[in-house]
């Protein structure tokens, strides 16, 4: 009996295999049978079908889909087949059915299918050695026939699926398209040929084609002849593949095209018009070709290009002209990662509108203050493995939105090289694999908005001044980050883990306890400040690593400065927050310490003082405490006469229920051989 969390329940779905349904009942999964089956419509009578939705049959062998296996599953959409080995299927054994998938079956015979209702179909790395007769198929609208065998493709192939729209035929062996294809399919819009050894292709026949995918097929050319009808095109993939060269007329007919990717191909030189005729161009890939300079882009009619990405990495680029981007003046993403620039100034002045820039691993030295003076709207910049030194804040003065810097791998053996302006917006920086020694409060004043830091892989020294620096930054919320992307991918913008795709730690962990825990307080020294002022700065285990510093210069002015955290009258209140204990049991544990030690002080110091009182009197005076004549006072008994005074002191007095016994006897207080004189008080 199953429980399918409805009002129906089943008895034993097939006899010797086990099923389960999904969170809903819709869904019935038949996995691991002991016997091979023949699915036929008595399979499944025991099952409420009209329930059912998608059916999903898993790890089975099957000797036979016979014609009415599905017939009575009313409201059935979808059949999944996976990791099955199939004898034969009727042609019409899914007309009940929407969606039918195969992945990763064998099939004995090919299939043979009839349907006016089959939309989708897949045949997915189901070593299929050509393709199935589908004539019958007469609403399908998408195909995948990806990860098979496939090496050729007979013209009237797809000649009988005229509502056909989607086509995939990646990973494959295909190393010939006839040109006539796809006459019949007027309504295609995606073609997917990715991973096939082609080398040539010329497509003729079809004019609403959208998509056109050939990644890696071993292409020589792509000419004119291959693009003539290509005049819908809205995406053209050509990467890796070996074109040598493209021609403007080879895109011309393409009015249409918004995304083009000719990376990872063997193009030395681009011609300046060469996407003159695509004005809705918003993407522009040119990885991985060796260019060393590129044109002057533009288009016809002297219009601007509505370019959203251009990107040219590993394209051995050593410099350019800002004229490359002038009719590019509305682009956002601009990335030029893993080239030879040594002097980026200027360039980016026509592009105003630009929000990530990635000029990482180049052999940049120096940024000049005028480099980004034009791009206002500048929001993320990744100037990761340039041999950079130090970062100049005045350089990011036009910035006011620049959220994000990544400054990994950049030789950077000082922070900022000046103080003089502030990086006001700055959200987050990547600072591992750096030279960086120290940080300064300074450093940390540049960035008054930070909000995470990267500071792994640097060669810190843990002394005060840095571990007052980490103090500030865990005072102010700012999280140290644990983990960064591989340096290599330059800027990726896919984030969703802990700050941006970036994953953060505690930083004590960052330390590894090397600098105090901040918020236990701890004993403090007065260190002279400047202007004679004194502020208590925390007594921790470090500062036995700043002796050898103080060595260094007898002028104490000179040490101060170099080892201690400088204060304005702003980071008073810092340091006396600084010594607050925002902890309940530190601040027991502290009070009871302190307490502790001054009780056992007391204690010490009145023992000696009585001792040395007691020897003082004996040696003067043979001290008897029986005979000695001392002032005593006069306490009053309870039965003492009115108008006397009763005293209050620990003398006991018979409770009420008490007083029918007998008096309490009176004894003498006091036990003296000869009676003392006493003072009455």
């Amino acid at each position: 009996m199953f429980n399918t969390g409805a009002t129906h329940e089943f008895k034993f779905c097939i006899d010797n295999c086990t099923c389960k349904f999904g969170k809903l009942p819709s869904l019935l999964q038949i996995i691991n049978c002991a016997k091979p089956l023949v699915l036929n419509a008595k399979t499944f009578q025991s099952l409420n079908k009209a329930v059912i939705n998608v059916v999903s049959l898993e790890n089975l062998i099957i000797n036979k889909i016979q014609e009415n296996a599905f017939s009575e599953f009313s409201n059935l959409d979808d059949v999944i087949v996976l990791n099955t080995k199939i004898g034969s299927i009727d042609a019409k054994a899914f007309t009940n059915v929407t969606r039918l998938r195969f992945q990763e079956c064998g099939f004995e015979d090919s299939p043979d299918l009839f349907s006016e209702k089959l939309e989708e179909v897949h045949f997915g790395s189901c070593n299929l050695e050509e393709i199935p007769n589908l004539d019958g198929l007469l609403n399908l609208a998408f195909l995948n026939l990806t990860g098979n065998y496939i090496k050729n493709i007979e013209v009237e192939a797809f000649a009988e699926l005229f509502e056909l729209e989607e086509l995939y035929l990646s990973n494959n062996e295909i190393f010939k398209l006839p040109a006539t294809s796809f006459i019949n399919n007027q309504d295609l819009i995606t073609l997917n040929l990715d991973n096939n050894p082609l080398k040539y292709f010329a497509l003729n026949t079809s004019d609403s084609l959208e998509t056109l995918s050939l990644k890696n097929c071993k292409l020589d050319s792509f000419d004119e002849e291959s693009t003539r009808k290509l005049t819908s095109l809205n995406e053209l993939i050509l990467s890796y593949n070996n074109i040598k060269n493209i021609t403007t007329k080879s895109l011309s007919y393409m009015s249409e095209l918004s995304v083009v990717d000719l990376s990872y191909n063997k193009l030395t030189k681009l011609d300046d018009n060469i996407f003159s005729a695509n004005s809705k161009l918003i993407k522009i890939t040119l990885d991985g070709n060796n260019f060393q300079t590129l044109p002057d882009f533009y288009l016809n009619n002297d219009e601007s290009f509505s370019l959203y990405t251009f990107s040219c990495k590993y394209c051995n680029l050593k410099e350019l002209s800002a004229s490359v981007f002038e009719n590019m003046e509305g682009m956002i993403n601009l990335e030029l990662s893993h080239n030879k620039f040594k002097n980026v100034d200027n360039l980016f002045e026509k592009i105003s509108s630009l929000k990530l820039l990635d000029i990482s691993h180049n052999i940049i030295e120096y940024l000049s203050p005028q480099t980004f003076v034009n791009n206002r709207n500048l929001e993320t910049l990744n100037i990761a493995g340039n041999p950079l030194v130090s970062l100049n804040p005045e350089v990011f003065a036009n910035n006011h939105i620049l959220r994000e810097i990544d400054a990994r791998n950049a030789s950077l053996i000082m922070l900022w090289s000046n103080y003089n302006k502030e990086v006001q917006s700055l959200r987050k920086i990547l600072l591992s694999g750096n030279q960086l020694h120290t940080l300064t409060e300074d450093d940390i004043k540049v960035m008054p908005k930070l909000e995470a830091i990267d500071l792994n892989l640097n060669p810190f020294s843990f002394n005060t001044s840095l571990c007052l620096v980490l103090q500030h930054l865990e005072e102010n919320n700012v999280l140290p980050i644990e983990y960064t992307k591989n340096i290599n991918n330059g800027f990726d913008k896919t984030f969703g883990e802990d700050i941006d795709g970036f994953s953060t730690m505690k930083w004590r962990d960052f330390h590894h306890g090397v600098c105090p825990d901040y918020y236990t307080p701890a004993p403090t020294k007065e260190v002279p400040y400047e202007n004679t002022k004194f502020v208590p700065v925390p007594v921790n285990k470090i500062e036995t690593l700043d002796e050898n510093e103080d060595n260094d210069d007898d002028d104490d002015s000179s040490d101060y400065d170099d080892d201690q955290y400088t204060y304005d009258d702003t980071e008073d209140e810092t340091s006396t927050r600084m010594l607050k204990d925002d902890s309940s049991l530190a601040r027991a544990t502290y009070i009871l310490s302190v307490t502790s030690v001054f009780v056992l002080s007391a204690l010490v110091v009145l023992t000696i003082a009585v001792t040395i009182t007691l020897c003082v009197l004996r040696r003067n005076n043979r001290f008897e405490m029986q005979r000695a004549n001392l002032p005593r006072l006069k306490i009053p008994l309870w039965n003492t006469m009115s108008g006397q005074k009763k005293h209050s002191g620990s003398v006991y007095r018979p409770l009420s229920e008490d007083l029918s016994g007998p008096k309490t006897p009176k004894l003498s207080r006091y036990e003296f051989t000869t009676a003392p004189v006493v003072h009455t008080a």
